[in-house]
Protein backbone atom coordinates (compact mmCIF):
# COMPACT_ATOMS: atom_id res chain seq x y z
CA UNK A 1 0.00 0.00 0.00
CA UNK A 2 1.44 3.39 -1.00
CA UNK A 3 1.07 5.83 1.88
CA UNK A 4 2.90 8.80 0.43
CA UNK A 5 1.97 10.79 -2.66
CA UNK A 6 5.35 12.36 -3.49
CA UNK A 7 8.43 14.03 -2.05
CA UNK A 8 7.26 17.43 -0.74
CA UNK A 9 10.45 19.41 -0.24
CA UNK A 10 14.18 19.31 0.28
CA UNK A 11 15.68 21.43 3.06
CA UNK A 12 19.24 22.71 2.82
CA UNK A 13 21.23 24.64 5.43
CA UNK A 14 23.32 27.23 3.58
CA UNK A 15 26.30 29.43 4.47
CA UNK A 16 25.41 32.49 2.39
CA UNK A 17 21.65 32.82 2.00
CA UNK A 18 21.84 35.57 -0.63
CA UNK A 19 24.29 33.60 -2.79
CA UNK A 20 22.18 30.45 -2.51
CA UNK A 21 18.92 32.29 -3.29
CA UNK A 22 20.58 33.85 -6.35
CA UNK A 23 21.94 30.48 -7.51
CA UNK A 24 18.64 28.60 -7.25
CA UNK A 25 16.81 31.52 -8.91
CA UNK A 26 19.42 31.44 -11.69
CA UNK A 27 18.95 27.73 -12.41
CA UNK A 28 15.19 28.13 -12.69
CA UNK A 29 13.74 27.61 -9.21
CA UNK A 30 12.22 30.97 -8.31
CA UNK A 31 11.96 32.19 -4.77
CA UNK A 32 8.29 32.04 -3.79
CA UNK A 33 8.10 32.71 -0.06
CA UNK A 34 10.17 33.92 2.88
CA UNK A 35 9.34 33.11 6.45
CA UNK A 36 10.81 35.71 8.79
CA UNK A 37 11.68 35.27 12.44
CA UNK A 38 10.56 37.67 15.18
CA UNK A 39 13.51 39.99 14.33
CA UNK A 40 12.44 40.20 10.68
CA UNK A 41 15.36 38.06 9.47
CA UNK A 42 14.84 35.18 7.03
CA UNK A 43 14.21 31.87 8.77
CA UNK A 44 13.33 29.84 5.64
CA UNK A 45 13.36 30.84 1.97
CA UNK A 46 11.20 28.65 -0.27
CA UNK A 47 11.95 28.04 -3.94
CA UNK A 48 9.47 26.42 -6.32
CA UNK A 49 10.69 23.33 -8.16
CA UNK A 50 7.18 22.21 -9.20
CA UNK A 51 3.75 23.03 -7.82
CA UNK A 52 4.17 20.13 -5.38
CA UNK A 53 7.93 20.12 -4.76
CA UNK A 54 9.83 22.89 -3.01
CA UNK A 55 13.35 23.66 -1.92
CA UNK A 56 13.77 25.18 1.54
CA UNK A 57 16.92 27.19 2.23
CA UNK A 58 17.84 27.75 5.89
CA UNK A 59 20.52 30.33 6.72
CA UNK A 60 23.15 29.77 9.39
CA UNK A 61 25.46 27.17 7.90
CA UNK A 62 28.76 26.70 9.71
CA UNK A 63 31.09 26.88 6.71
CA UNK A 64 31.50 23.16 6.11
CA UNK A 65 29.15 20.83 4.33
CA UNK A 66 27.92 18.26 6.83
CA UNK A 67 27.71 15.39 4.37
CA UNK A 68 30.21 15.52 1.51
CA UNK A 69 29.82 12.68 -1.02
CA UNK A 70 32.19 10.37 0.85
CA UNK A 71 30.23 10.64 4.12
CA UNK A 72 26.91 9.20 5.19
CA UNK A 73 24.15 11.67 4.38
CA UNK A 74 22.91 13.53 1.33
CA UNK A 75 25.15 12.53 -1.54
CA UNK A 76 23.73 14.77 -4.28
CA UNK A 77 20.58 16.23 -5.78
CA UNK A 78 19.43 15.19 -9.25
CA UNK A 79 17.46 17.42 -11.59
CA UNK A 80 15.95 16.01 -14.78
CA UNK A 81 15.76 17.79 -18.12
CA UNK A 82 14.20 17.03 -21.50
CA UNK A 83 17.34 17.96 -23.46
CA UNK A 84 20.73 18.03 -21.79
CA UNK A 85 22.35 19.98 -24.63
CA UNK A 86 19.81 22.80 -24.24
CA UNK A 87 20.23 22.69 -20.45
CA UNK A 88 24.00 23.07 -20.75
CA UNK A 89 23.63 26.11 -23.03
CA UNK A 90 21.04 27.71 -20.71
CA UNK A 91 23.20 27.16 -17.63
CA UNK A 92 26.20 28.77 -19.35
CA UNK A 93 24.02 31.75 -20.32
CA UNK A 94 23.31 32.44 -16.65
CA UNK A 95 26.92 31.85 -15.58
CA UNK A 96 26.62 28.34 -14.13
CA UNK A 97 29.60 26.24 -15.16
CA UNK A 98 29.81 22.45 -15.20
CA UNK A 99 31.97 20.83 -12.51
CA UNK A 100 33.83 18.97 -15.26
CA UNK A 101 33.40 18.57 -19.01
CA UNK A 102 30.33 16.56 -19.93
CA UNK A 103 30.92 13.06 -21.26
CA UNK A 104 29.22 12.66 -24.63
CA UNK A 105 28.46 8.97 -23.95
CA UNK A 106 25.40 7.69 -22.14
CA UNK A 107 25.93 6.32 -18.64
CA UNK A 108 25.58 2.68 -17.68
CA UNK A 109 21.92 3.38 -16.94
CA UNK A 110 21.30 4.62 -20.50
CA UNK A 111 20.92 8.28 -19.49
CA UNK A 112 22.90 11.42 -20.33
CA UNK A 113 24.21 13.47 -17.44
CA UNK A 114 26.35 16.35 -16.24
CA UNK A 115 27.18 17.97 -12.90
CA UNK A 116 27.10 21.43 -11.33
CA UNK A 117 27.48 22.54 -7.72
CA UNK A 118 25.70 25.08 -5.55
CA UNK A 119 27.46 27.86 -3.58
CA UNK A 120 28.04 25.49 -0.65
CA UNK A 121 29.63 22.82 -2.85
CA UNK A 122 26.65 20.44 -2.98
CA UNK A 123 26.83 18.37 -6.12
CA UNK A 124 23.83 18.58 -8.43
CA UNK A 125 23.43 15.97 -11.13
CA UNK A 126 21.53 16.99 -14.23
CA UNK A 127 20.09 14.04 -16.10
CA UNK A 128 18.31 13.50 -19.39
CA UNK A 129 16.38 10.32 -18.74
CA UNK A 130 16.10 7.94 -21.70
CA UNK A 131 12.67 6.34 -22.22
CA UNK A 132 14.29 2.89 -22.09
CA UNK A 133 16.73 3.58 -19.23
CA UNK A 134 17.14 1.01 -16.46
CA UNK A 135 15.19 3.17 -13.99
CA UNK A 136 12.17 3.43 -16.35
CA UNK A 137 12.30 -0.31 -16.95
CA UNK A 138 12.43 -0.94 -13.20
CA UNK A 139 9.35 1.25 -12.69
CA UNK A 140 7.47 -0.66 -15.41
CA UNK A 141 8.44 -3.98 -13.80
CA UNK A 142 7.40 -2.77 -10.35
CA UNK A 143 4.04 -1.60 -11.70
CA UNK A 144 3.54 -4.93 -13.47
CA UNK A 145 4.21 -7.31 -10.59
CA UNK A 146 5.15 -5.28 -7.50
CA UNK A 147 8.62 -6.84 -7.21
CA UNK A 148 11.96 -5.03 -7.28
CA UNK A 149 14.70 -6.34 -9.55
CA UNK A 150 18.46 -6.68 -9.18
CA UNK A 151 20.66 -5.82 -12.13
CA UNK A 152 24.35 -6.52 -12.47
CA UNK A 153 26.14 -3.84 -14.48
CA UNK A 154 29.31 -5.90 -14.88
Amino acid sequence: MAIFKTLGHLALRVNDLDASVAFYNKIGFPEMLRLLNDKGDPWIVYHRITDELYLELFPGGDGEMVSPPERTGLMHLCLTVDDIDVAEVELKKVGVELMRPRDSKRGLDGNRGMWIEDPDGRQIEIMEMAPNCIQAEAVRNLQADGRPRALSLS
